[in-house]
């Protein structure tokens, strides 16, 4: 088996790979654009890349760290050079293979769900379960239903993550439901230690920790997701007969 130098190949080896690739990089394809309330171009449907005006991010930062000795990864806020543990996930060879705990207390927040065959994914955070659902087979591009990140609490709204990805930097884009970009996670392919880190479109003090732990679970879940779907040959086949859906006309027919 050959050896792992970067936290996404190690955690890949313990799904049963032996060596991570790197993602393809997805084809821009145009999009129809208005005018926001604050004159910034967006798209009218979700793109296949990230939304530009967020590209120098000033909100909340947390890093993701790999804990090499204890296998694990430690999400820090960022505050200048200064960082503060704010929750510890572990990886487990049996489903759910990733627990996310409070680093303050140890107190479960959120698992995440990685299957064998389906591309798609699960995760329960704080309590309630969220499906990851593919809109693509071929792009990395997932939605599903949130009440947390909705303007109406009683109604979930549809949030969307999409990729767009170098030869270094993948990055991770939370769409909500305007298609506008709440957050990133932009995770360095080749680090030996810092896997990347979570940019939020608005400061800490307007970010509610429940937005934050459905973020951070949902975007770590699709890394690994996509990372085992890259080293398991298995995922192809799910890639070929799996069910896509776009959650917001899954909802519509429930009503």
């Amino acid at each position: 088996m050959a050896q792992a130098h970067t936290p996404a190949q190690a955690q890949a080896a313990q799904y049963g790979s032996a060596q991570a690739s790197i993602p393809i990089s997805q084809d821009a394809q145009s999009t129809d654009q208005h005018l926001d309330n604050e004159g910034r171009l967006v798209p009218t449907h979700v793109p296949d890349s990230p939304v530009q005006y967020f590209d120098d991010p000033t909100g909340l930062h947390l890093r993701v760290d790999f804990a090499w000795s204890k296998f694990k990864n430690i999400i820090s806020v960022m505050n200048g050079d200064q960082q503060t543990p704010v929750y510890i996930q572990h990886f487990r060879p049996l489903k759910p293979q990733l627990r996310i705990e409070n680093a303050s207390d140890n107190t479960s927040v959120a698992t995440g769900t990685i299957n064998t065959f389906s591309i798609s994914a699960e995760c329960s955070v704080n309590g309630r379960t969220i499906d990851l659902k593919p809109v693509k087979r071929w792009k990395t591009h997932y939605n599903y239903l949130s009440t947390t990140l909705s303007a109406d609490p009683a109604t979930p709204t549809a949030i969307n993550w999409i990729t767009n990805c170098s030869l270094k930097i993948w990055d991770f884009v939370c769409l909500d439901a305007n298609q506008i970009a709440i957050a990133k996670f932009s995770v360095n392919w080749w680090a030996v230690k810092q896997v990347g880190n979570f940019y939020f479109e608005k400061p800490a003090q307007h970010v509610s920790k429940e937005a934050r732990d459905e973020i951070v679970a949902t975007g770590l879940t699709l890394l690994y997701v996509m990372t085992t779907r890259i080293n398991n040959p298995l995922n192809i086949v799910g890639s070929v007969f799996g069910k896509t859906a776009k959650v917001e006309e899954e909802a519509r027919k429930d009503i």
